[in-house]
């Protein structure tokens, strides 16, 4: 534990050095990056390319406020429109991380419809300021954070082995719909990264969507995790055809080489939200800008959504012909390199075991495999650059621990 700085969580690996899909600790031990910021990672660590491009701006010592105009700011947000999933997402906000970015979302969307609530799934991960941890699930009744801001109301999560069925919650949405005319917006991950690597079925989020376009709701995707490639699209909402007025997109964005995050909106959406506070302090400064443009140039030249879509398909089939039919795993889910494996008590009942994953964490760690837990879940989400190769020593070490 930290003298100073205020740490409550992190693990004994003190991370000095990093390359490719592997950190190195103080010692110099070698550990195959599963984790990758949570989604963070896309190009790898110690790519040359991105590095070339921070020195290069960092050598111009300057930093933009937004009073001002600069060029390659305007440049920056032609590039996130124009790979958006949609064309009519023409207008980025600047933000400094996926947090802000729902902060963004949720204040365009109650300027834009005047109306105070969004709904989105109970027991997602949306962000740790106080708007985002109300739209996911942060500061619930039995957080230290609590209460919650008002305005936000609560689907429950449909899971595989948990939860209730898809069909009820979109019955419980449109039941929702009809009993209150205050609804602002949708709001929800395409893919439920933090809550376990869960994947929707193809017709869930074209429903949700549906009853939103019915009754003037705004729908949003928040992408902060899964949009750059991880889900085996450049954006998870290309998987069902999802078309999104307001898009959130952070982590991913930089790559792990800087503090950046973007909020995309319609041009509607735009000219109804001129009154809120837009103003980010560091919001695309030159130097993360130059890291997040030339990680996003790479992904999409190496189209690497396409390694992550390949790849992790190869990942997920070698994990459950290995792991399935284990006393002690669950399920095995994900899509592209966001992938799951969930550790009960018994195949029963399916009741979580959070000791028991962590322990198997723990071990892994311990052979040089660095995963993270979540509620029971073994969560992986390596770089795109993932190989096969790789995906094989993760197996690998995976066996050795569940013997």
């Amino acid at each position: 534990m930290s003298r100073h700085l205020a740490d409550y969580y992190s693990r004994s690996v003190s991370i000095t050095r990093a390359l490719d899909c592997f950190v190195f600790d103080r010692s110099g031990k070698k550990y195959l990056d599963c984790i990758a910021g949570w989604c963070v990672g896309t190009v790898g660590w110690g790519n040359a390319e991105v590095r070339d491009a921070i020195v290069q701006e960092a050598a111009e010592g300057r930093y933009v406020p937004p009073l001002f105009r600069f060029e390659k700011q305007e440049e920056f947000a032609t590039l996130l429109c124009r790979l958006a999933p949609h064309k009519k997402l023409i207008r980025a906000f600047r933000c400094t991380s996926g947090s802000e970015a729902v902060e963004f979302a949720i204040k365009c969307a109650r300027a834009t419809t005047r109306k105070s609530n969004i709904v989105s799934i109970d027991g997602v991960y949306h962000g740790h300021t106080y708007g985002a941890a109300a739209v996911g699930e942060a500061c619930g009744r039995n957080s230290a954070m609590a209460p919650c801001p008002p305005g936000f109301l609560k689907l429950p999560l449909p899971h595989p082995l948990h939860g209730p069925s898809e069909d009820a919650v979109i019955e419980e949405f449109a039941k929702l719909v009809q009993s209150t005319a205050d609804i602002a917006a949708f709001m929800s991950e395409p893919v439920w990264t933090n809550a376990g690597a869960i994947v929707p079925s193809s017709s869930f989020y074209p429903r949700i969507e549906r009853i939103c376009r019915k009754n003037n709701i705004l729908f949003i995707m928040d992408e902060v995790a899964t949009g750059f490639g991880h889900c085996g699209t450049l954006f998870a909402s290309e998987l069902w055809g999802l078309q999104p007025d307001i898009l959130c997109l952070g982590k991913g964005i930089s790559g792990g080489y800087g503090t950046i995050a973007a909020t995309l909106v319609t041009e509607s959406v735009f000219r109804k939200s001129r009154s809120i506070p837009s103003y980010s302090t560091f919001g695309w400064v030159p130097l993360d800008m130059a890291a997040a443009r030339a990680n996003i140039e790479i992904i999409v030249r190496e189209k690497l959504w396409k390694n992550a879509s390949d790849v992790g398909a190869y990942f997920l089939e070698q994990l459950r012909a290995a792991f399935l039919s284990h006393p002690c795993v669950g399920d095995i889910r994900g899509i592209g390199l966001v992938l799951g494996i969930e550790i009960v008590k018994n195949k029963k009942k399916n009741t979580p075991d959070k000791i028991r994953a962590f322990l198997i964490q723990r071990a892994c760690e311990k052979r040089g495999l660095l995963l993270e837990t979540i509620d029971g879940v073994l969560f992986l989400t390596p770089p795109l650059i993932f190989s096969r190769a790789h995906a094989d020593e993760a197996v690998s070490i995976l066996k050795k621990v569940l013997r």
